[in-house]
């Protein structure tokens, strides 16, 4: 069984079976209150998932983002020193198998990198890699001879990966091969918004990712950077994160 659960930062949460031999002095994540933790001095979290209901994650996200800001600039120190590390909180009732339960986790790990470019950054990394996960050596485009299932009755060989192009002379468009696809038919730009996107076969089929589904998209964004989250397609990573970091 995991006993530690290694964060970015030099962080670390410690899983424990028996709540009772926990500090009465913790901060307990599902009542985070600003006044008792600039009373206590301390900064150390229990999270129990037993207690804690799915529904409030975005809500207990959004509530600890608000009061990292407020001690970063305080003199109350996050966490206790352990063996070169930082420890953050002990967790309690923790299913490693529990997508949802590793999703709050991941939310806790990007509120306590140092800045906002950081934060933005391992988000957008992490929901790239999960969005790959799901498509990737699973093949739920039914590709049969460089055709998806989509296009498999037509003489239409143009995938997604494909968007028009405004050309200076000659036709107004050409619709051209994304540029950041690679040779193997992976994504160099790690485009949120391309990999958002599902067409009417893959939804037939039951497949369709909405940001509100992706906790950690919906607990760190406003809705002007959703926008350009989802509709920013065929555009580099850097691109995306100027303009997040813009409308923050």
């Amino acid at each position: 069984m995991i006993t530690n659960i290694d964060l970015n930062n030099n962080y670390f949460l410690k899983v424990v079976n028996n709540s009772n031999e926990l500090s009465k002095n913790l901060i307990d994540i599902e009542h985070l209150n600003i006044i008792d933790i600039l009373k206590k001095r301390t900064f150390l979290l229990k999270i129990d998932f037993k207690i804690l209901n799915k529904k409030h994650y975005k809500r207990i996200l959004r509530k600890l983002l608000n009061i990292k800001w407020i001690i970063s600039h305080s003199k109350i120190k996050i966490g206790v020193s352990e063996n070169l590390k930082i420890l953050l909180g002990y967790i309690i009732n923790y299913d490693e198998e529990n997508k949802q339960q590793n999703d709050f986790i991941l939310g806790i790990n990007a509120i306590f990198y140092n800045t906002k470019n950081e934060r933005y950054n391992y988000i957008y990394d992490t929901v790239c890699d999960y969005l790959d996960s799901c498509f990737y050596g699973k093949n739920l485009c039914d590709f049969q001879n460089n055709k998806c299932g989509e296009k498999r009755n037509t003489s239409s060989l143009i995938g997604c990966c494909h968007h028009f192009k405004i050309k200076c002379l000659g036709p107004l468009t050409k619709l051209v091969k994304c540029e950041y696809l690679k040779e193997d038919y992976t994504c160099s730009a790690k485009c949120i918004g391309c990999k958002l996107f599902t067409c009417d076969y893959l939804r037939k089929k039951g497949i369709k990712f909405r940001i509100k589904d992706i906790l950690l998209l919906d607990s760190f964004f406003n809705p002007i950077q959703k926008y350009f989250i989802k509709y920013k397609v065929f555009t580099p990573k850097y691109k995306v994160i100027k303009l997040l970091l813009f409308w923050s």
